[in-house]
């Protein structure tokens, strides 16, 4: 009896040399390559903007009179490239000589290694980034200006502390403890947004694979 197409394309993967189906092997080689390097070309276009980001809030807090904030920003910035540069070093390190099931799973293996680090760093980075830009904002002329605004038409509205509006400060420390909780949320759904599709895309053609390879 002839063999399936499911049994054949299955026995192709579990051996890499099997001479049963090589085009479907070489198939999904390419496809996983392709993906790969695909995430690789988005992770190096989100480190460059990250040193862009991090480089304008600077100037625009430096321009705006508030210094000290983009000396925050830059600082908090900086495990952020580090750790990018790093993170970029290692799947470039992956073996491509792999079968596209074993390349696919190194693969996996650094993305959530990756994600597991981002989280502990984005825990300090999301409520101090919240609070410098929040902090900045009041000490700033439009800040300063509406704040003033405020006070004009009813002066018993906001209680001043060393020329930050109290309740509203406080309001802005809660909301950073929040961020910190939830880093790992925020962080999961700022990467959804960024490489939602190729993530969907490689967990499916591992789920596919394990399956053949039944």
């Amino acid at each position: 009896m002839e063999k399936s197409i499911e049994s054949i394309w299955k026995e192709g993967f579990i051996e890499d040399n099997a001479l049963i189906a090589p085009k479907l092997n070489d198939l999904y080689n390419q496809k996983s390559r392709h993906l790969i390097d695909k995430m690789m070309r988005m992770f190096r276009i989100n480190f460059y903007y990250i040193i862009g980001l991090a480089a304008f809030l600077f100037l625009i807090s430096t321009l705006g009179g508030v210094l000290w904030a983009g000396v925050i920003l830059a600082v908090i910035f900086i495990p952020l490239i580090t750790n990018s540069r790093k993170q970029m070093l290692k799947l470039e390190e992956i073996d491509k000589g792999d079968t596209s099931y074993e390349y696919l799973k190194s693969f996996d293996n650094w993305l959530k290694n990756s994600t597991a680090v981002f989280t502990r760093i984005y825990q300090f980075v999301y409520p101090i980034f919240f609070l410098t830009i929040i902090m900045a904002y009041w000490y700033s002329i439009p800040g300063q200006t509406v704040i003033s605004k405020v006070i004009e038409d009813d002066p018993g509205a906001i209680q001043m502390w060393n020329g930050l509006p109290v309740w509203w400060t406080l309001g802005a420390i809660i909301i950073a403890v929040i961020s910190s909780i939830f880093a790992k949320k925020l962080y999961r759904l700022d990467k959804g947004i960024v490489y939602g599709r190729v993530i969907s895309k490689l967990e499916e053609m591992i789920a596919e694979m394990e399956e053949l390879r039944k």
